[in-house]
């Protein structure tokens, strides 16, 4: 795994970029990263190309055998542009338009901003796609913007629809127009929502919206992509340049899935300590989340077995709910985080902290000097030196997994999360929440998760699928389903499963109506509970609170009752059923669970199923790539490592610090 950074040169005096290559050189990065947001230094004005001063830069990067990701810099249009195209700019629900003077102020169905990318993306792929130091093309930066109120957008959402729907008749069906009967008669009368929240008007337009708007980036980048590709040569290795765009984790405006067919390498931008929970009860807010962190890796793997992580936070960041100072030790463990979970590389925003703008207090490598490291600089350099100790061939002869247990299918559909987002009904449902409880129970155990996706072929050796908050269905994904059970594979559903089809409306019949006879019961009734009310359900005689969401289930007469409420008005009903299927089992859990419940369900499951686990302490989680065991503690307190007496310790010792990291052969 190669690590790099972020490399402004037109943000500093011409005199310093040679004595800043050097230093990148020094501290053992090996790629560069460069030209986002730097429209105006390519194209002062209309056509007025200049790439000559970039051109020097990735001269001095090769020079130094540094690797060099080039970027497109439509995420920051120029004041130019916008003055004669003010169209371009995002137009907001009151009629207002987004101000020129920071990033992503431009709309993705804007047909100026897109003769406009042509352009320039076109000089930049004939000046340096066959450039032997250019390894791969980043386009854009973090696609992400509120729903567009131009005449474009509008009119790009109805042909949206059209194509989605094809008739009129359709979408009002599609769109249960008939509820406040808000029946369309012409295409021309439908408007592209302002966000997402129906505000008591119609959610499944708001779903096709959030579809629609995703759509749109996808697009824009599929513009951009084409390209790049048309032009790219082989490198000295035979390999193509890669071409990919850097996602916000979860981020509801872009579905990665939407890109993936236009993209060789996909990647993601990963600030683990910014956003924090309520009630803090010791230091670990200062290392991260590492369900949130792995779960996202495996994500970006899931489509081409090809990732890696753009960004990682390399300190402290200026938009964070508090700028808390890292816990010593995170960065190196982010870093060894993206090698255990198979990263192609890591790059880092930015090598240099910046002396002015918006963001003059987010950290980089070095201070705004240019040449003091920063602490995580630092951990970037003790990283790069403990990499060195591993064999290349050893590392990269198998694809990372969990050495300790079995392998899962974890069945994530990111289009489950637009609707949440606009019909959450419970108020303290949060699925991104959800899909990392199941995720961390699972790592927990030491399984190997595979992430797998609706509609895309699944390996056939799952023993158990885990597929959390499939809300949205279609007779497709059920027959998989029933086919995974039918060939031998247990499934674990949980609540808020198949009660809608995939336009969002609810079945005529049963709650749950395609998965009734797969869970071998009845889902009678739901409850979530106010912000101040905890409920308790009991399994295997131990107790464990729930608030969110709980299904009140019965179980048929062949049917196992695993869990019950312990309190409330109905107390004794069932929280989470058992069906056998031959030889198969079909768990489903009614409950939104903690993680400790989530835990002792699959730990229960895995015991039933005989897949092997090896229980670890929270936080923390053991991973294989090739020959070598990594163990990464997202703990604040020290560990013994589970490595054998004769095993030899490459990386740390047999008992690691808190965010630490230890790496051993056996």
């Amino acid at each position: 795994m190669k690590i790099g950074t972020y490399y402004y040169p037109e943000q500093w005096p011409r005199s310093q970029w040679e004595r800043d290559f050097d230093n990148m050189a020094a501290m053992g990065l090996k790629i560069v990263h460069m030209g986002e947001f730097a429209w105006f230094s390519m194209e002062p004005a209309e056509g007025d190309i200049r790439l000559d001063w970039l051109g020097e830069c990735v001269e001095m990067a090769a020079s130094r055998q540094l690797d060099v990701i080039l970027c497109t810099p439509t995420a920051a249009p120029p004041v130019w542009l916008v003055q004669k195209h003010p169209q371009i700019l995002i137009v907001d629900r009151h009629g207002g338009c987004q101000r020129f003077g920071g990033r992503r102020h431009y709309s993705p169905t804007s047909p100026d901003m897109h003769e406009a990318t042509k352009r320039i993306v076109t000089a930049l792929a004939e000046r340096f796609a066959g450039h032997r130091s250019v390894i791969g093309w980043q386009i854009d930066n973090e696609y992400g913007g509120a729903f567009d109120q131009n005449d474009h957008a509008h009119a790009a959402f109805r042909q949206w629809l059209q194509d989605r729907h094809g008739t009129l008749d359709e979408l009002n069906r599609a769109w249960g127009c008939q509820f406040w009967n808000t029946y369309y008669t012409d295409f021309n009368q439908i408007l592209l929502p302002v966000d997402r929240d129906p505000r008591y008007a119609n959610p499944h337009q708001h779903l096709d919206a959030s579809r629609f708007w995703s759509n749109a980036y996808a697009r824009f980048n599929k513009l951009q992509a084409d390209i790049l590709k048309a032009h790219l040569k082989p490198l000295p290795d035979g390999r193509l340049p890669f071409v990919t765009t850097n996602f916000m984790p979860f981020h509801p405006d872009c579905n990665p899935a939407d890109m993936a067919e236009d993209l060789s390498l996909m990647s993601w931008d990963s600030y683990p300590v910014g956003i924090f929970a309520d009630k803090l009860a010791d230091e670990t807010f200062r290392i991260g989340n590492p369900a949130q962190i792995g779960l996202m890796h495996d994500v970006m793997n899931s489509h081409h077995n090809r990732w890696a992580l753009m960004e990682i936070q390399p300190g402290q960041v200026n938009w964070a709910e508090a700028p808390v100072l890292l816990y010593p030790g995170s960065v190196r463990l982010w870093l060894w985080t993206a090698l255990a979970h198979g990263a192609e590389f890591v790059t880092t925003y930015r090598y240099r902290q910046p002396r002015f703008g918006i963001e003059l207090f987010h950290h980089g490598l070095v201070g705004p000097d240019g040449t003091t490291p920063s602490p995580g600089g630092r951990e970037f350099v003790q990283a790069i030196d403990e990499i060195k100790h591993l064999d290349l061939d050893l590392l990269n002869k198998a694809p990372s997994t969990c050495p300790v247990g079995g392998k899962v299918g974890f069945l994530f559909d990111f289009e489950q999360l637009w609707y949440f987002l606009t019909l959450p009904q419970a108020p303290k449902w949060n699925l991104v929440e959800f899909w990392q409880t199941w995720y961390a129970a699972l790592m927990r155990l030491g399984l190997s998760v595979e992430v797998i996706h609706p509609g895309r072929p699944w390996p056939a050796d799952l023993s158990l699928i885990v597929a959390p908050a499939i809300q949205m269905v279609d007779g497709d994904l059920i027959t998989r389903l029933e086919q995974h059970v039918q060939r031998g594979g247990h499934l674990l559903l949980t609540c808020r499963s198949a009660l809608m089809d995939r336009t969002g409306q609810l079945w005529e019949g049963p709650s749950g109506k395609p998965i009734v006879n797969l869970i071998g019961g009845a889902i009678e009734a739901y409850d979530a509970l106010p912000r101040s009310v905890v409920g308790t359900v009991e399994m295997d005689g131990k107790k464990y609170p729930w608030d969110v969401w709980g299904d009140l289930l019965y179980a048929d007469p062949d049917t196992k009752v695993l869990a019950k409420y312990a309190d409330q008005f109905y107390a004794g009903a069932a929280a989470i059923l058992q069906k056998s299927h031959g030889d198969s089992i079909v768990t489903y859990c009614g409950v939104h669970p903690n993680v400790d419940l989530a835990g002792a369900l699959i730990e229960k499951l895995a015991g039933q199923m005989k897949i092997p686990v090896t229980p670890l302490p929270p936080r923390v989680q053991w991973l294989r790539r090739g020959d070598y065991n990594i163990l990464l503690n997202y703990q604040d307190k020290p560990m013994d490592v589970p490595a054998s007496k004769s095993a030899r310790i490459i990386v740390g010792s047999r008992q690691i610090e808190p965010a630490g990291v230890a790496v051993w052969q056996e």
